[in-house]
């Protein structure tokens, strides 16, 4: 099911461990220049090492007809640096898409002895109309994209490793070493989306008209197979004029209970455009409104900068989701998918009341092992002030120094107006276990277009108490928006290895 899969993204990574990135020249082993054609947009090359295999399906004219269905097909890329194998389908005008590779071990989806594919898309005139990389989530990098064909006729999709269509990125400047993989096989898969109405699908489509909350579109929950969670729901929509309005609804269920507060995401696949998923539009806003208040948002944010929606909401209440399209000309393809998820929030701020100042930190804070090979603290916080002043708060949280060492880093990432809450100018500072300021670089605010992260900052030498502590503030909050929510990640690292 496809409630199951991360959300597409384009691109070649930018991750820490040299997944993806950009710019410099090609590959290792041989000398390789490379070229776009004009009318594909997907990179070829021309190599001195042992040239190109020709597996029969190496461009346009040799494409390998793509069936529909589970089954897909199997290819190889090789030389890996220099491959890229051709497919054909024929589609028909607003059909949503899914194309999905294989390549990873399920044990080792970020294994980098087997190839980084990279999905690209042409039209039936060979130009490029949508990709993908990695999927958005960083769980894995093969390459899956989601999307909606623009017309009716065939089309072709092109499977490379990100040293091939990526010529500026090819290792050592982001993508894998070739020189490392061990496997170079992989499989696709393109599967059409049948968005039949259903009460408890977890795919929807958008119905006009839906301009309002009366015209609302249920988002229904779909449990997966052992009924201990929901499938993402997935929303295929479209604007149909420049002042189109879509309006949609969901009720969070009461079960299963988590133990911390109850979050609704919804964020959109992207980013739009031929390197993106195809579309010809960004979202601009969207909103979500508590049915009992269609007067104030209870969240908002601006997509087209990068923000998503979490923010925590009640279970059985109805919400109303408004999504809004930026001014200008309606495009050729103006689509969006919209992912909607009921999810936990991390631990809860427990001592509101008392951690307001730096003598009496919030401690307490629950350890994880984070993926860097450190440990990680994180919350649910509120910036809600008191009755007597309710747009000033602070909170102060206390992090102990027993499980660092020599050497090792804190990094702080926090969210609240990029995750639709009220808060405006979000501010995390990391202080001296005493609660004195270290320096101006061990704080950052957020703003609209900008994530708050404090990045790899050294621990001081001999914190006081053995602990660093963390300050969170804010600037005076949206008057048109009333969540007042935000999270936090507080990372320690140890140094990186040699």
């Amino acid at each position: 099911m496809l409630g199951t899969m991360a959300a597409t993204a384009a691109g070649c990574g930018g991750d820490d461990d040299g997944s993806g990135g950009s710019g410099g020249e090609g590959g290792a082993g041989s000398t390789t220049t490379s070229t776009v054609t004009s009318t594909t947009g997907v990179a070829t090359s021309t190599s001195s090492g042992a040239g190109p295999v020709d597996d029969g399906n190496d461009s346009i004219e040799e494409a390998e007809e793509l069936p529909a269905g589970n089954n897909g097909l199997e290819g190889t890329l090789e030389p890996l640096e220099e491959d890229a194998d051709y497919y054909s389908f024929t589609g028909t005008k607003g059909l949503p898409v899914y194309l999905v590779t294989d390549a990873k071990p399920s044990d080792g989806e970020r294994d980098p002895t087997y190839p980084d594919t990279v999905i690209t898309l042409l039209d039936a005139d060979g130009n490029q109309i949508a990709q993908n990389d990695d999927p958005q989530d960083g769980f894995t990098n093969d390459s899956e994209l989601l999307t909606v064909l623009p017309a009716d006729g065939e089309y072709f999709v092109v499977i490379q490793d990100c040293n091939a269509a990526f010529p500026e990125s090819a290792f050592p400047n982001g993508c894998f070493d070739p020189a490392e993989v061990v496997s170079f096989d992989y499989s696709v898969q393109f599967l059409p989306l049948n968005l039949a109405a259903s009460e408890t699908d977890s795919l929807v489509a958008e119905s006009e008209p839906n301009e309002d909350a009366e015209q609302a579109v249920s988002m229904p929950y779909e449990l997966n197979q052992d009924e201990s969670a929901y499938f993402t729901t997935f929303v295929f929509g479209s604007f149909t004029d420049e002042a189109d309005v879509d309006v949609y609804s969901f009720t969070p269920p009461e079960t299963p209970e988590f133990e911390n507060a109850l979050l609704a995401q919804l964020s959109f696949s992207g980013p739009s455009g031929p390197e993106g998923n195809g579309s010809t539009v960004d979202v601009s806003e969207v909103a979500v409104f508590n049915a009992t208040d269609l007067t104030s948002a209870y969240a908002k944010v601006d997509p087209s900068k990068g923000g998503d929606i979490a923010v925590p909401v009640e279970a059985g209440q109805e919400y109303f989701v408004f999504v809004k399209r930026p001014a200008g000309e309606v495009g050729e393809n103006d689509f969006y998918i919209l992912l909607h998820s009921r999810t936990s929030s991390d631990p809860l701020e427990a001592e509101e009341a008392t951690n307001g100042d730096v003598a009496t930190p919030e401690g307490g804070l629950v350890s994880f092992p984070n993926g860097g090979g450190g440990v990680s603290f994180a919350v649910e916080g509120k910036l809600a002030g008191t009755e007597e002043a309710p747009d000033v708060d602070v909170d102060v949280y206390e992090l102990p120094l027993d499980d660092t060492g020599e050497g090792w880093t804190i990094s702080v990432i926090c969210g609240a107006q990029r995750h639709g809450s009220g808060v405006r100018e979000l501010r995390a500072e990391v202080l001296n276990g005493d609660g004195t300021e270290i320096d101006a670089a061990y704080a950052e605010t957020e703003t609209e277009a900008k994530e708050l992260f404090v990045d790899s900052k050294a621990i001081p030498e001999a914190p006081e108490g053995n602990r660093l502590l963390v300050r969170v503030s804010a600037g005076t909050p949206a008057a048109d928006v009333t969540s007042r929510g935000y999270n936090c990640l507080f990372a320690y690292l140890p140094p990186a290895a040699d």
